[in-house]
């Protein structure tokens, strides 16, 4: 049975989490905090939150209740947050009303109130990510000693970690789950690109240069091969 430990001593080092907090003091506070055992972004604009949900894929989000403080900054806001599934955590100063987060709607999973201690948020941000983790859904691939996080995009040898592209990743989890397959350029333009005309440039040479980079500055490993000829493949 995977327990909250062992499924924390196995993944946390590769779940990413969004803090929205317009308190200073707070926002360093949390991130130099959560970045010990977490990857972490900060930002109160709604543009680039919007960005950051197009670009990445977070495990939890850390909202104040300030942040969207009227109605049509909660308007903008719900339209922004359409974007993810990712779980909320609403850090408040008092009582409020759930309705007026409605916005949010299922994805607001828990409230923590302010001050709060560092025992208080691991509880509670830790029961949150291990109850919604997707552990059920295959959250991490494996291969060798690396593992590549379905949903932080990142990419994990030990201790350390790099975040891939949306592209990159694709590349790198059609690897992962056939790893004994020659993929022809063909085939990578169709399956990632959903374009035959990419291997026509040199877009996927250039993006599995950058992922081979990447591999290598964490693991040392030079791991994506090339078949003269037929296409790419994971080395043994």
């Amino acid at each position: 049975m995977l327990t909250l430990k062992k499924f924390f001593k196995k993944y946390k080092a590769v779940m990413r989490l969004l803090i929205i907090e317009d308190d200073l003091i707070l926002s360093d506070l949390l991130v130099n905090y959560l970045l010990k055992s977490y990857l972490v972004d900060l930002t109160t604009n709604l543009h680039k939150i919007e960005n950051l949900f197009d670009q990445k894929s977070y495990h939890a989000i850390l909202l104040s209740s300030h942040v969207f403080y009227s109605q049509e900054l909660k308007k903008r806001a719900g339209r922004v947050f359409a974007k993810t599934q990712a779980p909320v955590l609403l850090l408040t100063n008092g009582q409020i009303s759930q309705q007026d987060f409605g916005f949010l709607g299922q994805r607001l999973i828990d409230f923590l109130h302010k001050p709060f201690g560092s025992d208080e948020l691991n509880l509670r941000l830790g029961v949150i990510l291990f109850n919604l983790s997707g552990e059920k859904q295959e959250t991490c691939l494996r291969y060798k000693n690396l593992l590549l996080d379905n949903r932080s995009h990142c990419l994990v040898c030990g201790k350390k970690s790099v975040s891939l592209t949306k592209k990159e990743f694709y590349l790198l989890q059609l690897f992962f789950k056939r790893p004994k397959q020659v993929f022809s350029k063909s085939l990578l333009a169709n399956l990632v690109w959903d374009d035959e005309e990419v291997i026509y440039g040199n877009t996927i040479a250039t993006h599995l240069s950058s992922l081979r980079k990447k591999i290598k500055s964490i693991s040392g490993q030079d791991l994506i091969k090339t078949a003269r000829g037929e296409g790419y493949f994971l080395s043994d």
